[in-house]
């Protein structure tokens, strides 16, 4: 009887013991999930740039007269659905300063995980590793998209041409381009009616001769501000597009339509492409002769300078972009219309260098406020996939939408997501074919880019001849050919 009891016994703790381990077995995965989910608990930084909100930036939104929510409801969309990340906005102001935070920050490792970042500082910095190639992670399907709808097998789809117009040497794309932004003229409808223009220019011929009759009407031609690279760099590289259409196939070695910094650096390095040479010669005194339409002083003049000029009615145009339209239609003291105009063609009534069918090209191809890079900090602090994740989370119609339609300041670079009435004058011109040649702080390098404003400046202004001009720029193309080729 007790060998019976002490034989149940061992079988009901042998039992016991089977079935605990079972239950330990079985349980593990559970108990190692939630684990799992409290160890991944996670922070992630970004810097939204124009997509800052107020509560977190003042100047945040381009004349914005309410509080701006920025990139906050996608934020807590995303937390409220993964409550285990947590994602903290950076309060930093695009200025004149920002390449150099963006370097020291990178450089030390400091940097948000998530920045904005512009295309051509990503390819001229690849090298550096300081970004994360995004090249994998596009050929993945976005599982925040609706079956069969663009993005859902492969998130590439998802995004309009312009996420490929920023690849490196190395083939590396380093830019989630989700918007688009456009650069145009803004000009006074009542200065234009009165000097006797029934509306915009056509070609550049027009403008030049509007801008003149404006100014002998005691207004200036145009509201410049020549302290950056901004407007000149705009319209020298719009010029470019003309007087060196005909070039296109001697520098494209890949035959992509599109000249890429080493492209352009080999034609410099083989002295195909020069300052010297009469197409850059007659671009640059084209460049002067819109400067001669400036007001006094524009070389000291910055944006905010330019625009107060505007919209006081003291100037008939004003060269900018897609993000100032909120600032210049909410300013109360603008007392007149204001039309939009795209940068109007170049031909051979300007110069017999040009022939008369270049067509106009998309001059911000490849620009956005929606650009965000993956950091070096990222990588360092293991949340590349949870940045990549919120990444595709954003970029879905309905969450981008709400921000780009606050901010009022471009056009959605995604399909599926409507465009914004308010921006209507801008949908044609971002529907051409992007702009083989880039402006002339891109072409090269940012060291190129300070070189080219500071030497041009004193010839805008007649302190300094057009020999000695493109002999400088020259020399500094080829230091930027260097540096790049090297």
């Amino acid at each position: 009887m007790l060998k019976i009891i002490f034989l149940k016994t061992i079988c009901i703790k042998r039992l016991s013991i089977i079935l605990g381990l079972l239950t330990i077995f079985l349980t593990a995965p559970v108990f190692d999930e939630i684990k799992a989910q409290n160890k991944d608990e996670t922070t992630i930084s970004i810097w939204p740039a124009r997509y800052t909100p107020s509560r977190v930036l003042a100047t945040a939104g381009y004349g914005a007269k309410a509080a701006v929510k920025g990139i906050d409801p996608i934020i807590e969309a995303y937390q409220k659905l993964h409550p285990n990340v947590k994602i903290k906005v950076i309060g930093q102001a695009i200025n004149k300063d920002i390449r150099r935070w963006m370097n020291t920050s990178l450089a030390g490792g400091t940097a948000p995980d998530i920045m904005w970042y512009l295309g051509d500082w990503a390819v001229e910095d690849y090298k550096k590793s300081w970004l994360v190639p995004i090249n994998k992670y596009l050929e993945k399907p976005n599982p925040y998209i609706t079956s069969g709808q663009p993005g859902s097998k492969r998130w590439r789809d998802l995004f309009l041409p312009g996420i490929d117009f920023w690849r490196a040497p190395n083939n590396d794309l380093y830019l989630i381009l989700a918007d688009q932004i456009q650069v145009c003229i803004y000009y006074n409808k009542e200065i234009f009616k009165k000097v006797g223009l029934d509306g915009p220019p056509k070609t550049w011929e027009e403008m030049m001769l509007a801008a003149d009759k404006i100014q002998k009407s005691g207004s200036f031609g145009f509201a410049a501000t020549g302290n950056n690279l901004h407007q000149l760099t705009w319209v020298s590289g719009w010029l470019t597009n003309f007087y060196h259409h005909s070039e296109i196939r001697r520098y494209d070695k890949n035959g992509d339509g599109i000249l890429n910094k080493i492209e352009m650096a080999t034609a410099v390095k083989n002295k195909s492409y020069t300052f010297t040479g009469q197409r850059n010669r007659q671009r640059l005194e084209q460049l002067k002769r819109y400067a001669s339409y400036w007001q006094p002083g524009a070389l000291g003049a910055g944006f905010a300078d330019a625009m107060s000029l505007f919209v006081k009615g003291r100037a008939g145009m004003f060269v900018s972009y897609s993000p100032h339209l909120p600032t210049l239609m909410n300013d109360e003291k603008r007392k007149f219309d204001i039309g939009i105009f795209y940068l109007p063609v170049v031909d051979s009534a300007t110069s017999k260098l040009i022939s008369d069918n270049v067509p106009p090209t998309n001059k911000s191809m490849g620009y956005g406020s929606f650009q965000y890079s993956i950091t070096n900090t990222a990588v360092e602090r293991g949340t590349v996939d949870v940045s990549i994740d919120f990444l595709m989370f954003a970029t879905q119609p309905n969450q981008i939408n709400q921000m780009i339609l606050e901010g009022g300041i471009a056009l959605p670079g995604i399909y599926g997501a409507p465009h914004n009435p308010k921006l209507e004058s801008f949908k044609e011109s971002v529907s051409y074919a992007p702009a083989p040649y880039q402006e002339d702080d891109s072409m090269f390098d940012s060291v190129f880019s300070e070189k080219f404003l500071a030497i041009t400046s004193p010839y805008l202004v007649g302190k300094q001849n057009l020999d000695e001009t493109v002999r400088r720029l020259d020399a500094e193309a080829l230091k930027a050919a260097k540096r790049i080729l090297e």
